[in-house]
């Protein structure tokens, strides 16, 4: 499994889509060297994993940019498909106009005031109700609305919105076991207080399970040292999580340790004023070894980071090899044998139906590739659509227009009326001659 790890990208509203971007250049060496990569790690890679600070000041321009740029120049660049790209937000993801009045203000200084020991129990009691919990979630509203195109939305869990407390992936594993990412919230109290042991990861995040053939790995825009509530999610973490990805120090660096691999992104586009500005990324390979009882996990990393105006490899200084290389003992487990499928033809009669008619030729859509398709529309065309199919219910006037949007796509889902909404959005763009 190849993963490509992104973070702190802060696209900035004064410098996108102009000819005097100072980033620009620095975006194409990047794309560049994501091109070369894909071929000297075995590409393309099968996901991009972005840990937050995808905009600059989390403003809605940005976040247009930053979708448009994902989608022409990162994944066509790795090999990825849009569907497998997952996000989590970071601070510069957070509007810090939103949520900005004095009583807010004062609920997160008294959030931070909060005794260390009682910060997982203050923290809960404002995500249990739902207007303290709206207030810690307005302000990566417009984040969430750019989230949505991936199914990344986080928020408090509520049966009536399509949100939850964080996001997880799960992907095939080369032995038939699984590796699941898990995105967590560091941004629950953001704003220009920001420092050291004064963020908060939602409590939720220290509850991950143990699962029989699943390799967990965590991602989370924050490092530990920067969490109020730090201890109970770090001490589960280390004991379940085989990989932690992290983004918000400026660093390319990574931890060994006999139970987990600890990575940091670097940035893609650090501020330039900013103590050593290295722009960095990492390219990931994890893979099963062994069977049984002698399973391991091995994780390469190739750490990449920016010099003059191409990027260079930062090798494993304990034998000076292109990648760093770590290996984790996993538990027992054994595939489950593949299902037995009757035959139904006599042996050497084929039937092949022309490929125009041929559905199973067709890739089915999925819930995250139908998502950015019907997203893409105005929120009016969206409604068309999706009253036309019957996908409306009463309480989707409550719910912003993207929770709205995913809604009628995870009912089409439950009801087996997916491939008639992706057709339904095609047959209406192709009627505008989009």
């Amino acid at each position: 499994m190849l993963f490509l790890h992104l973070s702190d990208i802060h696209f900035k509203k004064r410098d996108i889509g102009r000819s005097n971007d100072p980033n620009m250049g620095l975006r194409d060496d990047l794309i560049d060297d994501i091109q070369k990569m894909r071929a000297k790690t075995g590409g393309p890679v099968d996901a991009i994993l972005i840990s937050g600070d995808i905009a600059f000041a989390g403003d809605e321009e940005e976040y247009a940019f930053a979708l448009k740029w994902i989608r022409e120049k990162l994944c066509p660049a790795s090999g990825c498909r849009f569907e497998d790209v997952m996000v989590i937000p970071g601070n510069h993801d957070v509007d810090r106009r939103a949520a900005n009045n004095p009583m807010e203000r004062r609920a997160r200084a008294s959030l931070r005031e909060t005794p260390v020991n009682q910060s997982n129990a203050a923290i809960t009691d404002f995500l249990n109700h739902k207007d303290s919990a709206e207030m810690l979630f307005k302000p990566i509203d417009n984040y969430n609305r750019f989230a949505a195109n991936f199914e990344c939305v986080i928020g408090f869990e509520d049966e009536t919105i399509p949100r939850k407390p964080y996001v997880t992936r799960q992907f095939p594993l080369n032995d038939g076991s699984a590796a699941k990412v898990w995105g967590f919230n560091s941004v629950l109290v953001c704003d220009a207080d920001d420092k050291k042991e004064t963020m908060f990861v939602d409590p939720s995040a220290a509850q991950i399970e143990r699962e029989s053939g699943v390799v967990h790995m965590v991602m989370c825009h924050h490092p530990f040292s920067w969490l109020r509530n730090e201890a109970e999610f770090r001490e589960r973490i280390d004991r379940v999580a085989k990989v932690h990805l992290f983004g918000h120090e400026h660093t390319v660096r990574i931890s060994r340790d006999v139970s987990y691999t600890r990575i940091r992104a670097g940035a893609v586009q650090p501020e330039r004023d900013e103590p050593g500005w290295k722009p960095g990324y990492n390219f990931i390979e994890i893979s099963v070894d062994g069977q049984n009882g002698n399973r391991k996990l091995a994780v390469k990393v190739w750490v990449r980071q920016r010099e003059g105006a191409r990027y260079i490899e930062i090798p494993d200084p304990e034998d000076d090899s292109p990648f760093w290389s770590m290996s984790h003992k996993l538990p027992l487990w054994t595939a489950p044998p593949a299902p037995v499928i009757p035959a139904l033809l006599s042996p050497g009669i084929q039937v092949i139906a022309p490929a125009e008619d041929n559905v199973m030729a067709k890739e089915l859509p999925t819930t995250r590739s139908v998502a950015p398709k019907l997203l893409a529309l105005s929120e009016a065309d969206q409604l068309k659509i999706i009253n036309s199919l019957g996908l409306a219910e009463e309480g989707d006037a409550d719910l912003r227009d993207y929770e709205a949007a995913l809604a009628a796509i995870r009912r089409a889902a439950d009801r087996g009326r997916l491939i008639d909404l992706d057709s339904a959005i095609d047959e209406f763009n192709a009627s505008r001659g989009a």
